[in-house]
């Protein structure tokens, strides 16, 4: 039996297009923490050879959403006692060597500068190829999201079931 990754555990039922395993269109990134650094959130995802952008590379769009998707999982993990949806607020990326499709992409993260309750938070984010060749890096500016602000923010009448359980809602 394949071990979940923590993504999967923490969030159920997830059909994001970055780390939801239910969609049958996503990237399905596995998110974990570092085993051997604890201040940094690791991850991987295997593009489709349908997701290219040039002939024999995986499109950059694909890339920088693994990427943003890792950024908002570094505080939700590394910061879990905030009990908070963290969403991107900007980003900068950089792209450094170009990915093959149909290939493994290994993703790390870490949070960069201080941390002020319920402020924002820079993420430097980084994705490699299976033979360790820095891809592209980028700086994620994420910001956490009360329960009823998730809820103005993304406009629902109620915070879904799941996120409820990820952000400690009864």
């Amino acid at each position: 039996m394949q071990k979940k990754s923590l993504n999967q555990v923490l969030l159920q039922e997830n059909d994001c297009f970055g780390c939801g395993h239910l969609n049958p269109h996503g990237l399905k990134i596995e998110v974990n923490r570092d085993p051997e650094d604890a201040s940094r959130i690791v991850g991987a995802f295997y593009p489709a050879a349908h997701m290219v952008g040039f002939p024999g590379i995986t499109h950059g769009g694909v890339i920088y959403t693994a990427l943003d998707c890792l950024a908002s999982w570094t505080p939700t993990i590394l910061l879990s006692e905030m009990k908070a949806a963290w969403i991107l607020g900007s980003a900068a990326i950089r792209y450094l060597r170009p990915a093959a499709p149909a290939r493994p992409i290994m993703l790390s993260a870490r949070i960069k500068g201080g941390v002020s309750k319920w402020k924002p938070i820079v993420v430097q984010a980084q994705a490699r190829n299976e033979t360790n060749q820095l891809l592209a890096e980028g700086r994620f500016k994420v910001v956490p999201l009360t329960p009823d602000r998730f809820k103005t923010v993304a406009g629902l009448d109620e915070v879904p079931e799941n996120w409820r359980h990820l952000m400690g809602v009864s």
